[in-house]
């Protein structure tokens, strides 16, 4: 199926027992379908380059869609482009929006740019990284958590109406991507070289209230490649490079599932909220296998697996109140999906 438990040893009637229940977990998962198909409500494909980055805005109105040199506010109900931000160095790839919904962050090459998003106007730039920014989270309306594939994560703080450096973490690899538990108590960072697929990625666990590594896990094969906080704040799900995903305990670091069922480096994970539910995009240097799959986290079980993009898959998003879920390509194109009908 796809998705192993921690380690056992078996007997001869627990192996047969085990290939019997495998077995139908083989047929069950072939033609699993769920209620309703998770159905394209709207393509976009006004972007300017590969897709890098997908976010739905607070009120779940708009999806903030980051692309080369430029970061996008479109539509939901229309598809069309409300705003376009432009003049942005390299492509944009993390995106993130404060609780309060009035700032919003664009993570490209070097900078950290904000915006108002009353009016899309550009607040500040915040400089430190030295590389791709490859995450931005906000703690809170005054605090936003960024990374980038030069080593380093910054912490920024709002006092007096500036925006400025608080703290700062070192690290000795890329930092491939940023995740944040919900309750703002720990942060992931994945870490891995690409370029080196032999050498082994590892998840880096930050106390948010020392700023401190808590803990580091040397998990996958190959560098990380995508993070996703489990929604009760327990666990972190990693993708990498070595095509899997492993959930991984963020209180002992003990590995509680592996889902195989990727077939190429795992770009992208998603969580839903208040679900049960996980969507992974995948994709590589080759045309196939670039599959969207939405699975069970409890169980590892396949809900759906797809190809709806010509090219790899490089972002995904859920909107909070899980209503869509938007998939973004290196074809250059965005897709919002019929996420409540999919669920019911």
């Amino acid at each position: 199926m796809g998705y192993a438990p921690v380690k056992s040893v078996l007997n001869h009637c627990q192996i047969v027992i085990l290939f019997l229940s495998l077995l139908n977990c083989f047929f069950s998962v072939g033609f699993l379908t769920a209620a309703e198909p998770l159905t394209p409500l709207k393509t976009i494909s006004q972007a300017t380059g590969t897709v890098s980055a997908l976010r739905f805005s607070v009120d779940n109105q708009s999806l903030y869609l980051g692309t080369y040199g430029q970061l996008q506010v479109v539509s939901i109900e229309s598809a069309e482009t409300l705003q376009k931000l432009d003049k942005l160095s390299g492509y944009i790839t993390s995106i993130a929006d404060s609780p309060d919904g009035k700032l919003l962050a664009a993570g490209h090459y070097q900078k950290v740019t904000l915006f108002n998003t009353e009016d899309y106007s550009q607040l500040a730039q915040l400089k430190h990284h030295r590389g791709q920014v490859s995450g931005a989270n906000f703690l809170s309306d005054q605090q936003l958590l960024t990374a980038a594939d030069d080593g380093t994560v910054a912490l920024w703080k709002l006092t007096d109406d500036v925006w400025s450096l608080a703290e700062s973490l070192e690290y000795d690899e890329p930092i491939t991507s940023l995740a944040v538990d919900p309750a703002i108590k720990w942060a992931a960072i994945g870490l891995g070289d690409e370029t080196r697929v032999t050498r082994p990625g590892s998840v880096a666990i930050i106390d948010l209230e020392s700023f401190q590594e808590k803990k580091s896990h040397v998990i996958h094969k190959s560098a990380v490649a995508s993070l996703a906080a489990t929604n009760d704040g327990k666990s972190v799900l990693s993708g990498s490079f070595d095509e899997s995903i492993i959930v991984t305990s963020v209180i002992d670091g003990i590995q509680t599932g592996i889902f195989k069922q990727h077939a190429r480096p795992v770009n992208c994970i998603t969580t839903v909220l208040n679900q049960d539910v996980i969507f992974s995009g995948s994709g590589g240097r080759y045309k196939e296998k670039n599959e969207l799959i939405g699975w069970t986290l409890s169980t590892g079980e396949v809900l759906i697996k797809s190809e709806p993009h010509a090219g790899k898959i490089t972002a995904v998003a859920v909107s909070s109140d899980g209503k869509f879920l938007a998939t973004g390509s290196q074809d250059e194109t965005a897709i919002i999906w019929d996420l409540a009908t999919f669920l019911k």
